[in-house]
C-alpha cells in the first residue's frame, strides 16, 4: 500500500493541518489497512472538522485527546478506542492534553471488508454503522493491534486479526458495556479515571480514587461506570494490562517483572487475569502465540 493511498483513507480535508499528522502505513490487504498516525497538535491549536473516508477502528497508544461525531463525544486515553464510519464528520482536539499530541495505531475497512466481517461472524445484515463514537480500554484489541503495529514484525495475519477487533467491538457495542453515546462524561468520573491511569502501578483501592476526587465509594461507582463504561475495577485492571502488554512486546524484562512493574503483587492473579481478558498466557503473547486470535476466522477480502 503506498504512503499516497494510506493518507488518502484519513486525510484531513483542511491541508494545512497535516502538517501535523504523520501517517505511516504498516499493512494492507484489499479493503483491509493498518496504518500508524503520529499527531503532533499542541493542546492550544485549533480543532477543525474533519471526515473519516472509511470504517475505523484507532487504538490511542500514548496521549489525551477529545473526540466528538455525531455518535457523541468523549476524552480518550492510552487504550481507548476511536469509531469512525465514512463520510461521517468528527473533530478531534487536545486541549486536555500535555502539548505533545497522541499516537494511535488505525485499522481502516470497507464496507464490502466489513460486511465480509460481520458474515463471517453471523451478523449477515446487521448495520454498516458504528453507534457510538468511542469505547473504554480493551486488552485483548491492544494486544492484537499492537502487535500488529510493530514495525517490522510479523505479528499476526491482518485478516484474522481484524475479524477479532470487529468481533470484540460489535460485542462491547450490543451488550451496553458503554454507555450509548458518552454524551456527557462527568468531570469527576474523568479526574478518578487519570488518578487510576498515574497510580496503576501501585497498590491502589477504590477509597484511595474516592478521596482523591472528593467522592464517597459509592458515588464514584455510580458515576464511574455511568460515565467511563466499565467500574472503576475493571478499568485499574485494564490500564494494569495495557501496560504489561506493552512491556512485553516492548521489553525483555522476565514476566515477573513485568507483573510487578504493571501494579500486580500476585503473579498467579496477573497470569489468570491476563489469560482471561487478553486470550492467552504473558509468555504465549510474548511468542506471538494464535491463542490470541481464538474465534477469528477470515474475512475475504475481496475489495
Amino acid at each position: 500500500m503506498s504512503a499516497a493511498l494510506s493518507e488518502g483513507l484519513f486525510a484531513d480535508r483542511n491541508a494545512d493541518r497535516d502538517a501535523d499528522r504523520n501517517y505511516r502505513p504498516l499493512r494492507g490487504a484489499c479493503g483491509l489497512h493498518l496504518m500508524r498516525c503520529e499527531c503532533r497538535a499542541g493542546a492550544d491549536e485549533r480543532p477543525r472538522d474533519e471526515e473519516h473516508q472509511a470504517f475505523s477502528v484507532t487504538l490511542v497508544e500514548r496521549g489525551t485527546l477529545s473526540y466528538r461525531t455525531r455518535a457523541g463525544r468523549a476524552l480518550l486515553g492510552a487504550g481507548w478506542l476511536m469509531l469512525g464510519n465514512p463520510g461521517e464528520g468528527y473533530v478531534c482536539s487536545h486541549e486536555q492534553g500535555d502539548g505533545l499530541g497522541d499516537d494511535c495505531v488505525v485499522l481502516s475497512l470497507s464496507e464490502r471488508a466489513l460486511d465480509d466481517a460481520f458474515s463471517a461472524l453471523g451478523l449477515a445484515g446487521s448495520s454498516l454503522r458504528f453507534g457510538r463514537a468511542a469505547l473504554p480500554p480493551s486488552p485483548r484489541v491492544s494486544a492484537l493491534l499492537g502487535s500488529l503495529g510493530v514495525d517490522g514484525g510479523e505479528g499476526f495475519a491482518l485478516e484474522e486479526a481484524a475479524l477479532r477487533v470487529i468481533g470484540i467491538v460489535r460485542g462491547a457495542l450490543d451488550d451496553g458495556a458503554a454507555p450509548a453515546a458518552l454524551p456527557r462524561q462527568d468531570e469527576r468520573a474523568l479526574a478518578a479515571a487519570h488518578c487510576i491511569e498515574r497510580r496503576a502501578g501501585e497498590p491502589l483501592t477504590l477509597d484511595d480514587v474516592a478521596a482523591a476526587v472528593g467522592l464517597s465509594t459509592f458515588h464514584l461507582m455510580r458515576i464511574f461506570k455511568r460515565s467511563i463504561g466499565v467500574t472503576p475495577h475493571q478499568y485499574l485492571m485494564r490500564i494494569r494490562l495495557l501496560r504489561s502488554i506493552a512491556l512485553l512486546r516492548d521489553t525483555a524484562q522476565p514476566v515477573t517483572s513485568v507483573a510487578y512493574e504493571a501494579g500486580w503483587s500476585d503473579l498467579s492473579n496477573f497470569t489468570r487475569t491476563f489469560q482471561r481478558d487478553v486470550g492467552c498466557t504473558p509468555g504465549e503473547y510474548r511468542r506471538g502465540d494464535r491463542k490470541l486470535l481464538k474465534g477469528a476466522r477470515s474475512i475475504r477480502t475481496a475489495g
